[in-house]
Parts: structure tokens; C-alpha cells; sequence
């Protein structure tokens, strides 16, 4: 055990005694029995989520988790797995109040890991390297006795369960009774640690198989929404595979074009892909590491004859509530309040990739139908959120025409649902079924690529949903994903600059109360150097008015935007000033995505 990093503890509150999220054991106080201790113990677990205010629970989470601390403490334990099971809270909201009661760490960034995890893992033997790596378990810290006998091991990962199956395989290449303590860490943040400083080469004679689980292993750790793997624009022998990370396209590989070739053929045949030649574009589905992944896959021209294009993308499985997603709480009452309609339909609109489906979902779950005993349906080419509790969710096949959207939503109808979450409305006998099925009892959410949700009128209008008909539309959503700002190396704004300052008055909102901060330009180790970690939805909310309506029956749109903010309408660039007021991002991302500033700052 020459490889073994400390003898002493080195975090403050890391007790040997103290087990992880879900460790060996939580201290006893005396006179405690272990029943009693263990019921106690959920009880702090329910209090810790009811007093934190950086977990992400919502107001409805709240009051559940009060009322079940007034329940007997007995209940306790029951309560913590009723709320999970329920997804009243997420295993990341109770992995990290779990951590807190055993005075734990919780690492969200890569910096949160201590100095010695890194030379740790220069030290683990190379099997359980492999090992901790392919669970996303981060080493903390060894600690040895006077003997030099290793006693205690401190990890870190993301769930709240304990692992008996990896905990006993980790014991094996250590000797004596090991005690193990699980601290909390984002899965993302440990895959970024086995990451960091490894070697981004690939071996040209690696297999399909395991070139695939290392593409998937990497999109993974990177937080990366998509995969690219494009062929030399140039016809040289090899690709590029490139991760898209907080919507931009960052190339970081190569691989020569016979492991494009090999890597196509095995993707083909695990998402059961219909035999097409290269001339021809081919896509599927398949699951891989805990996520659905979409493949497109599209004839490149090369020198010799058409050569594979891959794009894989990832599907997020977990939905969380509307204010998990960061919107207003405004917002949130207008979408809840259309959402809890009997009837109708509500658009969620913009470009791909904006996160349309992301907030359909979460408006959805937000008022929770299931619970009030209505029946959900949805109908996506593929299914992109797996949701416990929905009773029905198909896929579209365009190739089979039994399977179509429209079929399937004609389908539907005739199955008895309450709630349709419909994929795209696109043609005029789509948007006449959805609007019939809104005049039938049912409430309908789906998506319009349009920019705006003013534009969306004229929009439903060219499918022929005007006049009466739009006054079933409870109400559209436009949005569009801009950068959080890096919450460790984001730089404070003492005063605004001119073009923020412009940007505040542009949208009428006062820059007293504002906390502005700046994207670092250096970045750090968390961000990959960008300044910028994750992304928040900037959004607009439209219910069409009695004017509006009337309007579009005359298809009279001159005037439109001073009817919009009669109806209570704000371009959703007013929502980005918002975060901006907040210190979520800055005025600078903010130009990049908000049409109207990104057309200014070209004529600047």
C-alpha cells in the first residue's frame, strides 16, 4: 500500500466514524438506539432540504418535505423515499442534503476537488482506476493508522445509494476492514477529474466497440449535448469528432476514416438501423450509459465515393420542474395556469436545440396531471424524456405509415387521454387534429419552429388556425438557451458599461438592486477556459387577446406587437436582463442570442 496518499484526515468534518451519503454509518449519539438513530437521521435529512435555499426546490417541493417533518419520526425514512420516488425531489437534491448531514463535502465544480484527489489518482493501481472511472467515483483521500495500514477511504460520486456490488470490488485491492465515506460530487465534475490531463490521442487500431463507449464516456464527462464526427473537408484520410458544450462545437479528436467506417457499422447495428447505402442519410436510437442517444448518419463527399457523417445526440432523460429550469417566477404562474387548463393548447416555439422539449416537459410536470388521475400521452420521433407515470409514449416512424405523427395522434385520441404532448405541429391536417383535439376536451402541448411568439400567429394562420380556433391556444412560449456565467471565476461589474446600461434601458428595467458580473476572459479549470458553465432559457409568454383574435380572423397584422403588450406580452429579451439583473449572465451573451441585439451589434 506504498501508493497510499495520508495518514490523517484532511476535510474539515470528516470524521472516520461518519459515514458518506450513504456511508458506513451516521454518527450515534448516546444512548440512541440504532433504529431510533437511523429515523432521526431522515428527519435531518427532510429538515436540511426544507432549510436550504441553493438545492433547487421548488415552493410545491417545499411544502411537501413540511409536511412530511410533521409526520411522526418513525415515518421519516418512509417520507425521504415517498419524495424520491415521486420526484418530488431529484437523487442530486438528496445526495447533497444527505452529504450535509454527514458533514460531507460537495464538490460542484472540479475545483472542489481537494489537491489530493489528483495525486491520488496518479497513485490507484490501473484496474481500479478503470474501475472508478467507469462509475464516475472521484478518490478523495486514503488514511492509514500508525501501522501504515490503509482504514479508511474517502470517494465521492453522485447517488444517493449505496453501491454494495462496486463497494465490495473496491475492498478487494485493499487488505483488513476498509471503512468507506462517500462524499457528493456531480457526475459531470468526476468525469471531467478522469479527464483532466489524460492524453485526447486515439489509437488507430482501437475497436468500434470501444471507440464508441469512449465517444459516449467523453460527451458524457463534457457535459456535451451532441457528438460530431465530420470527415476531412479536404478529403484526407480522417475525421474529426467534435462535442457541442453549451451549444458551441468544440473539435478535440481524430480518427482515422477505417475506424469511421467500423464505428458506422456498429452504431448501425445497435440502434437497429435499416440497411441504406452511403448515398443515402440513415438515423436511429439507441441506449448507452444511462442515456437514449439519436443517431443521423448522411453521405460526406470523398475522393473515392461518399464517406459517413455521424451525429449522435444526447437525450436528457430526468425532467425537472419548471423552477429547476431557472425561469421567473411570473413565467412560471403563466405556464402553470395554461397548463392546469381542461382543454386546449399550449406552443412552445423556437429554433433546434432552444429547449423546447426540456420545457414542455417540465411545464407538464410542473402541474403534475398524473396525480389528479389524468391520463398523459406523448407522441415524439424519438421519445426524449423517459417519465415515469405517463401512461402512454409513442415514436414516430415516417417510414411506416401506420406510425406517423399523424396517425399516431389520430391513434391517441381514440385511447382516452386527458394530456398529448405532441412533437411538431407542421402542416395545416396537423394543426386541424391538434386544434380538434383541444374542441374535444383535451389539453395539447407542442412545438411551432417560428422565431417569435408573435410571430406565431401569422404562422397558425398559414396552417389555417385563425379567428374562433385561436381563442383555444392558452398560450405560446418562445425561447431561446443563452450561458450561465462560470459561477467560479465570473468577474463582479462594479459599475455597468455603456452597452449594459443600453441594454437595461432597451427592456425598461432598472439597474437599482442589479448584482452584475462579467464573464472572466482566462476562464477557469471548471468552465474549460470559457467563462461560461451551463445555460439558462430567455423567454417570452403570449395568450392571445380578443383583439388579437380578431385581428387574425381580418389577418390584419399591422400593429401586432402593441396588441401583444396590450395582452400582457414582454420580448424575451426582457427576461434575459433579468438574469443579467441577477448575475446570471452578461450583457455580451445576451447580443449573441436576442435577435433584435445581435442585429444592432452588427451595425455598430
Amino acid at each position: 500500500m506504498d501508493w497510499a496518499l495520508s495518514n490523517k484526515p484532511t476535510m474539515a468534518g470528516a470524521d472516520p466514524a461518519v459515514g458518506g451519503l450513504m456511508g458506513e454509518s451516521f454518527p450515534t449519539p448516546t444512548g440512541l438506539s440504532d433504529l431510533t438513530q437511523r429515523q432521526e437521521t431522515y428527519s435531518q435529512i427532510l429538515r436540511t432540504l426544507q432549510a436550504a435555499n441553493d438545492l433547487g426546490l421548488d415552493n410545491v417541493a417545499k411544502q411537501r418535505v413540511e409536511s412530511a417533518l410533521q409526520q411522526p419520526l418513525e415515518q421519516a425514512e418512509q417520507a425521504v423515499r415517498q419524495l424520491l420516488g415521486q420526484k418530488v425531489v431529484t437523487r442530486i437534491q438528496l445526495a447533497r442534503a444527505m452529504a450535509r448531514v454527514g458533514k460531507m463535502r460537495e464538490m460542484m465544480s472540479v475545483l472542489d476537488i481537494p489537491p489530493e484527489g489528483f495525486a491520488l489518482r496518479q497513485q490507484l493501481p490501473p484496474k481500479l482506476k478503470t474501475l472508478m472511472r467507469a462509475e464516475r467515483i472521484v478518490p478523495v483521500t486514503l488514511i492509514k493508522d500508525d501501522s501504515g495500514q490503509v482504514t479508511d477511504f474517502h470517494l465521492a460520486h453522485d447517488s444517493p445509494i449505496r453501491d454494495l456490488v462496486v463497494e465490495a470490488k473496491i475492498r478487494e485491492f485493499f487488505s483488513g476492514d476498509l471503512r468507506m465515506h462517500w462524499h457528493f460530487c456531480l457526475r459531470e465534475v468526476a468525469g471531467a477529474f478522469w479527464l483532466s490531463g489524460e492524453s485526447e490521442t486515439i489509437d488507430a487500431g482501437m475497436e468500434a466497440e470501444a471507440l464508441l463507449d469512449r465517444l459516449i464516456s467523453n460527451a458524457i464527462d463534457s457535459r456535451s449535448s451532441d457528438i460530431h464526427i465530420d470527415p476531412s473537408i479536404k478529403g484526407e484520410p480522417r475525421a474529426v469528432v467534435k462535442y457541442r458544450i453549451d451549444g458551441f462545437v468544440h473539435p478535440k479528436e481524430v480518427i482515422t476514416l477505417e475506424q469511421l467506417d467500423r464505428l458506422r457499422v456498429r452504431i448501425e447495428n445497435l440502434a437497429r438501423m435499416p440497411k441504406v447505402n452511403l448515398n443515402h442519410a440513415n438515423k436511429g436510437a439507441f441506449s448507452r450509459s444511462g442515456y437514449d442517444w439519436r443517431v443521423q448518419i448522411q453521405p460526406h463527399a470523398g475522393r473515392q465515393g461518399p464517406v459517413p457523417r455521424i451525429v449522435i445526440r444526447r437525450l436528457q432523460p430526468e425532467v425537472m420542474p419548471l423552477e429547476a429550469l431557472g425561469y421567473p417566477q411570473d413565467f412560471i404562474e403563466k405556464v402553470k395556469s395554461a397548463a392546469s387548463a381542461p382543454n386546449g393548447v399550449i406552443f412552445w416555439t423556437g429554433p433546434t436545440g432552444s429547449g423546447k422539449t426540456e420545457s414542455i416537459h417540465a411545464a407538464v410536470v410542473s402541474v403534475n396531471p398524473m396525480a389528479k388521475g389524468l391520463s398523459v400521452h406523448t407522441i415524439e420521433d424519438p421519445p426524449e424524456k423517459r417519465v415515469p407515470g405517463y401512461a402512454v409514449q409513442m415514436e414516430v416512424a415516417a417510414d411506416d405509415p401506420s406510425r406517423t405523427g399523424l396517425q399516431l395522434m389520430k391513434s391517441s385520441l381514440r385511447a382516452d387521454p386527458d394530456v398529448v404532448i405532441f412533437g411538431e405541429v407542421r402542416d395545416h391536417e396537423m394543426a386541424s387534429l391538434v386544434f380538434e383535439a383541444a374542441n374535444t376536451g383535451h389539453l395539447v402541448f407542442t412545438t411551432l419552429h417560428t422565431n417569435t411568439a408573435i410571430d406565431s400567429i401569422a404562422r397558425l394562420a398559414e396552417l389555417g388556425i385563425k379567428g374562433f380556433l385561436l381563442s383555444y391556444v392558452r398560450g405560446i412560449a418562445a425561447q431561446r438557451l443563452v450561458r450561465r456565467l462560470c459561477t467560479h471565476c465570473k468577474l463582479t461589474q462594479e459599475a455597468p458599461d455603456d452597452y449594459t446600461r443600453y441594454v437595461f434601458d432597451r427592456y425598461q428595467v432598472s439597474l437599482d438592486g442589479s448584482d452584475l458580473h462579467v464573464a472572466n476572459p482566462e476562464g477557469c479549470a471548471s468552465c474549460n477556459f470559457t467563462g461560461y458553465y451551463g445555460r439558462i432559457a430567455v423567454a417570452e409568454w403570449l395568450k392571445p387577446s380578443k383583439e388579437i383574435i380578431e385581428a387574425s380572423e381580418a389577418e390584419n397584422y399591422v400593429g401586432m406587437e402593441d396588441m401583444a403588450r396590450r395582452a400582457g406580452w414582454q420580448p424575451m429579451g426582457r427576461m434575459g436582463v433579468l438574469h443579467i439583473k441577477r448575475g446570471i449572465t452578461d450583457a455580451a451573451e445576451l447580443s449573441t442570442k436576442i435577435l433584435e441585439l445581435s442585429a444592432e451589434t452588427l451595425t455598430k
